[in-house]
């Protein structure tokens, strides 16, 4: 048993399954692995090529429907939800994986005139991987909850409420089938001037050079094809690439551990910032 269902641009969502008396979907192509693209050289004196670069090429989905019911009616409703050359996310949930993938209508065909009308409407996924529908969020910041219950109140020393852990390194796993980008959020709880985050498992590292102040908020994207970085503050959004120090690399997250640390003016602040790593997993085909 799968689940299909489809979100338009004005953000609605119409579940393409389970009401067989008005849409019954009979196949789906591209749910598969999507075709990788090798470019190899030839070299003299070599037998056969040399390997260069390889990638995968966009998804192509498409979703083939029988129209029941009031055939003329639902064959428009359904132009609401694919409309050519604008944005579309499609969802797909089987026993094993619940995922989605955002991409722009290419056509629609429809067969008018005929018993069995059927649609087929094409789906260009720009992304070739499918996303899960949950959020992976890791807290890498060093302030440890030291709160427990339960506790004397006549007591000659006081209680820590937390602890700073100046030694802490934290994983960020990666259950992916492939590498994949990673949002920083990072909340500033007092005036700093420079914080570096240590890929520690790589040895890359992402610094800021910025007299960043009390409450604001930066969010750092490093998924490929979407980099940035901005600044909010006051709750007005600002770009602050040129903050990046010229050794910094965005992070991708390898496939597994992936480990982390910070600091925060070289850090003798570390306790003044709390970070957040948000991802999601990615598949190639369900």
């Amino acid at each position: 048993m799968f689940e299909c269902k489809i979100e338009n641009t004005k953000n609605v969502i119409l579940t393409l399954t389970g009401d067989e008396s008005n849409f019954q979907i009979y196949n789906i192509q591209g749910l598969n692995p999507p075709k990788a693209i090798i470019n190899n050289s030839k070299v003299a004196g070599l037998d056969g090529s040399k390997f260069n670069s390889s990638k995968l090429e966009e998804r192509n989905i498409v979703i083939y429907i029988k129209l029941n019911g009031d055939i003329e009616k639902n064959r428009i409703r359904l132009y609401s939800f694919f409309p050519t050359k604008e944005w579309c996310k499609f969802y797909y949930k089987n026993e094993s994986r619940d995922v989605y993938a955002e991409g722009y209508v290419e056509t629609v065909e429809v067969t008018p005139f005929t018993n069995n009308e059927i649609m087929q409407v094409s789906i260009i996924c720009l992304n070739p991987y499918f996303k899960s529908m949950e959020e992976i969020v890791d807290d890498i910041s060093k302030t440890l909850a030291a709160f427990e219950f339960p506790f004397a109140i006549n007591i000659s020393e006081p209680i820590p409420i937390s602890t700073i852990d100046t030694s802490k390194v934290t994983n960020v796993y990666n259950d992916s089938e492939t590498e994949t980008g990673v949002i920083i959020e990072i909340n500033i709880l007092a005036d700093i001037n420079s914080l570096q985050i240590n890929n520690v498992s790589s040895g890359d590292i992402f610094k800021l050079n910025y007299t960043f102040k009390e409450d604001d908020k930066v969010i750092i994207n490093t998924n490929k094809g979407e980099k940035s970085i901005v600044l909010i503050r006051n709750g007005i959004t600002s770009n602050i690439f040129t903050a990046i120090a010229k050794s910094s690399t965005f992070f991708q997250l390898s496939v597994g551990d992936n480990l982390f640390s910070y600091l925060a003016d070289g850090g003798v602040s570390d306790d003044l910032i709390h970070i957040v790593f948000k991802h999601y997993t990615l598949y190639r085909g369900v």
